[in-house]
């Protein structure tokens, strides 16, 4: 088939806040931010999801979508080369190191793991680069829309929303990490020797405190810890995109299934066991490149039903091969 080149530019919702930081500045994280030029001429500085996180999100879900198509997600047998190839692109080791995928090792692979191809990764005296391009998530404010692409203005129109200035979009809330010593009915699970030991920091704290004792005060706290961090507030909007070169229909087809899976479990940032980070598909366009031009058409159809049938057929066509070549590779 050649080479194609296929874009996939969508909008994804927060289902829930998103918490993405770039620093700590005392105990307050501070969410990730780019400074952005205005149509004014003035700079601002604008939240964003790294287009790194969502490379590494969508590189998890094409990992984790090949072992099931394998198979081996029942019984996995990966060797810890494979397993930092895989999950993180590997790395360049020096000479003799154990866990080093070599060059053709890594060719073989890439034919029976496609979406090796897309991603890349090192082999053992250098990183080879994939086929697979991510964008940042753009944050859909006031501040970014002159870079949005036409089909995001026209699906804001249509559906009459109305975009805010990022600062409208972001909050600041605070958290507390409690003290079960504090509480007197915790203290009484503890031994005995435990508690005179509570109780008599207990003690000293509230003397210290009566006392106006700072350096006593400061030695005798309690454990309980306030913090506080930025995050984007829930409903919020983004515009995302993944382009890709592909040669062969088999990593076509791999490059849609990623995409189909990526947006079926979309989560970035952190605090994901606190009710944060997942994304839910709202709407978008498939772009073919062409050398003359290229062609806009609704991302949805393209992405249901069929996406994967070749590529998974081929993963289980090739099931044992895999599972040979994960159980001897830099053993």
């Amino acid at each position: 088939m050649g080479m194609t080149t296929t874009r996939y530019e969508f909008l994804v919702r927060a289902v829930d806040p998103i918490a993405h930081h770039e620093e700590n500045l005392g105990n307050v994280s501070v969410f990730m931010r780019k400074r952005m030029q205005l149509p004014s001429g003035q700079v601002e500085r604008v939240p964003y999801i790294t287009g790194d996180s969502i490379r590494h999100k969508a590189r998890e879900m094409a990992v984790y979508a090949t072992l099931d198509a394998a198979g081996m997600l029942d019984d996995p047998q990966l060797t810890e080369g494979a397993l930092r190839l895989l999950f993180a692109g590997g790395m360049v080791t020096p000479k003799g190191d154990a866990s080093v995928i070599n060059l053709d090792n890594y060719r073989e692979l890439v034919a029976l793991f496609p979406p090796l191809a897309l991603f890349g990764g090192c082999v053992d005296n250098r990183p080879l680069p994939g086929q697979l391009v991510v964008d940042e998530g753009n944050l859909v404010c006031e501040e970014t829309l002159h870079t949005a692409p036409t089909w995001v203005h026209e699906w804001l129109e249509a559906n009459k929303v109305e975009p805010q200035t990022h600062r409208r979009l972001l909050e600041e809330v605070t958290r507390v990490r409690m003290d079960p010593t504090l509480s007197p009915e915790k203290v009484k699970l503890l031994s005995g020797d435990a508690q005179v030991s509570v109780n008599r920091r207990l003690t000293a704290s509230g003397k210290a405190h009566d006392e106006g004792d700072t350096k006593e005060a400061e030695r005798e706290k309690s454990t309980m810890m306030p913090r506080s961090f930025e995050r984007i507030i829930q409903g919020s909007l983004f515009w995302c995109a993944l382009e890709a070169r592909t040669y062969t229909p088999i990593e076509a087809d791999a490059f849609d299934y990623t995409v189909a899976c990526l947006l079926n479990n979309f989560t970035v940032g952190g605090k994901l066991a606190t009710g944060h980070g997942r994304l839910r598909f709202v709407a978008g366009n498939k772009v073919h490149f062409a050398p003359t031009a290229g062609s806009l058409e609704g991302m949805g159809a393209e992405l249901a039903g069929k996406a994967g049938t070749l590529f998974r057929a081929h993963i289980k066509d090739h099931a044992q091969q895999i599972r040979d070549w994960f159980g001897r590779v830099a053993a």
